[in-house]
């Protein structure tokens, strides 16, 4: 069976099986503990108001620690097996995996695994973000799809069907800072909805400081009108009218891809975590708050290599 105290002795598989390096997990266990025991009694105490027996009584749990739940959920992210092999790896029944499961990701999904400010306050808006990383004077926004199951209802299929992937998708918008940090992300909408019309519902343009420099890909073409107030940048693109670009567009455009690949880099990470990659098995209610949930892990990940190499 999998645990965290033999599995970590194997670093370079522990590296495999849950995207994070043994002291990184450690640390990530160490910011979430305090969310996880106030999160369990609070659970408790609304399953049954009139407790009497104290908490932590009764019958242990399989997996009793944070760090046996968290690699589990973690496996789960990173592998997408079904609940039924996690049941053979961790010992447990799958009503025991799809728990834990459901009780883990909500700790990483409400917020972002940042470095705090001083006095200890959490991070809440880009402002606040900026001031711990300055260079937010540019950020990158890109759209990306996963396929899904073919839908049973015929008006469930024109909605989710994507023209780009020939299949049905789900999709969701990141906003990265120049270095690839994710600072925002936006609800998960069907396949069918165009990247731009998908920016212009996720109220990103509300938020975004007019002096900052906003590059997008070609499909947000007529950002520049609608919202005049960006600093927006897309590529030049050929129109009927404008059948070739200039060699001076072609050096802009080569400038700007150099700029944009660190969102495109992000969304790989995001990717390698296969519940992101592999056709999405799972209900598309909770889509939005695992995609959070991976996107916090792969921040966090940035971030403490960033910080200690």
């Amino acid at each position: 069976m999998i645990r965290y105290k033999t599995l970590k002795q194997h670093p370079k598989h522990f590296l495999r099986f849950t995207g994070l390096k043994v002291k990184e997990f450690d640390k990530l266990v160490s910011e979430i503990h305090s969310d996880y025991l106030n999160q369990r009694i609070k659970r408790l105490n609304k399953n049954n108001p009139n407790r009497i027996r104290k908490i932590g009584g009764g019958r242990k749990k399989i997996l009793s620690t944070l760090e046996d739940q968290l690699l589990l959920t973690l496996v789960w992210a990173k592998l997408y097996p079904s609940y039924l092999i996690l049941e053979y790896f961790f010992g447990v029944d799958e009503s025991t995996v799809c728990r834990t499961i459901q009780e883990i990701i909500p700790l990483l999904q409400s917020k972002f695994i940042l470095p705090k400010r001083r006095k200890g306050k959490k991070i809440t808006t880009i402002e606040e973000l900026k001031e711990i990383i300055p260079d937010l004077d540019e950020i990158l926004t890109d759209a990306t799809e996963q396929k899904i199951p073919r839908p049973k209802k015929k008006t469930k299929r024109k909605k989710y069907h994507s023209g780009r992937k020939k299949s049905f998708t789900i999709k969701t918008q990141i906003t990265t800072n120049k270095k690839g940090f994710i600072i925002h992300i936006s609800q998960s909408f069907p396949g069918k909805k165009h990247d731009y019309r998908l920016f212009k519902e996720s109220f990103l343009s509300k938020i975004i400081p007019k002096q900052t420099k906003l590059y997008l890909d070609s499909g947000y073409q007529g950002i520049q009108k609608d919202f005049p107030d960006l600093n927006s940048i897309i590529p030049y693109k050929r129109t009927k009218n404008h059948q070739k670009l200039t060699h001076s567009e072609k050096i802009q455009n080569h400038k700007q891809r150099k700029i944009r690949v660190k969102v495109e880099h992000t969304l790989s990470y995001l990717k390698k975590y296969q519940v992101l990659s592999q056709i999405y098995r799972h209900s598309l209610k909770n889509y939005n708050l695992i995609f959070r949930f991976v996107a916090n892990i792969v921040n966090f990940r940035m971030l403490q290599r960033l910080q200690y190499g």
